[in-house]
């Protein structure tokens, strides 16, 4: 009896060891509120995270990217399905907007996955165009230059059912690519302008060319009265 009972529990044992090992290998995922607007985001690192949010409200966050990188962003209401209505599902979104506010809308086809949640099953899977280097920024669509770009979670609010309730939240913001460079040519330096020559006022030139010929003229004057006096003497 022992060694059937003891190989039943061997089996038991193995078969939750592999469930185990995948439940240690999830990252947890780090607790962070969302802020009310763009002055108290706050700024994270690529992660999963966890977070709680209200109908009617929008949850922003803030990440650094560089030239080259782009972000990806992955959330979903974490909740079961029929735990809350379909309405309130389809509602939750998420957005992104860049160092100016400027609103993200196109997407990196290539890389994004699903955009829709649809019910409580599906999460939101969306890579954003690739940050460029600042020469280049604002060519075409929006201003995607290096800086702190801003990430966002929307619920929206059944005017039905006007109830608060928090939901909990789960997302995780990736940053694909490496940082590239600002590739744009440096400006090439001109040539110096050299200095033109001062040129004297033609006031200070005329005034002491007077000066000099009054000293001339005076010198002349004294001169003729001491000889005339000395011509007086003699006779």
């Amino acid at each position: 009896m022992r060694r059937p009972l003891a190989l039943a529990l061997t089996c038991l044992l193995l078969l939750a060891a592999p469930a185990a090992a995948g439940a240690q290998s999830a990252p947890a995922r780090e607790p962070v509120v969302g802020g009310g607007s763009f002055a108290n985001a706050p700024l994270i690192e690529p992660g999963r995270y966890r977070d709680t949010i209200l109908p009617g409200e929008r949850l922003y966050y803030a990440i650094r990217l560089q030239a080259g990188q782009q972000l990806r962003v992955r959330a979903k209401l974490d909740v079961e399905p029929g735990e809350v209505d379909d309405e309130v599902a389809d509602g939750f979104s998420i957005g992104m907007q860049t160092p100016l506010r400027e609103v993200v809308i196109d997407t990196d086809e290539d890389r994004t996955g699903n955009s829709t949640v649809g019910n409580v099953e599906d999460a939101f899977d969306v890579v954003y165009p690739k940050v460029v280097a600042a020469s280049a920024a604002g060519q075409s669509g929006a201003y995607m230059a290096p800086g702190v770009y801003y990430p966002s979670l929307y619920l929206i609010a059944d005017e039905r059912k006007p109830a608060k309730v928090e939901l909990p939240v789960e997302f995780e913001l990736e940053v694909i690519g490496d940082p590239q460079p600002d590739a744009s040519p440096e400006p090439t330096p001109g040539k110096k302008a050299t200095p033109a020559p001062e040129k004297e006022s033609e006031d200070d030139g005329g005034g002491a060319s007077a000066g000099a010929a009054a000293g001339i003229g005076l010198l002349g004057l004294l001169a003729g009265l001491i000889g005339g006096g000395l011509a007086a003497r003699r006779r």
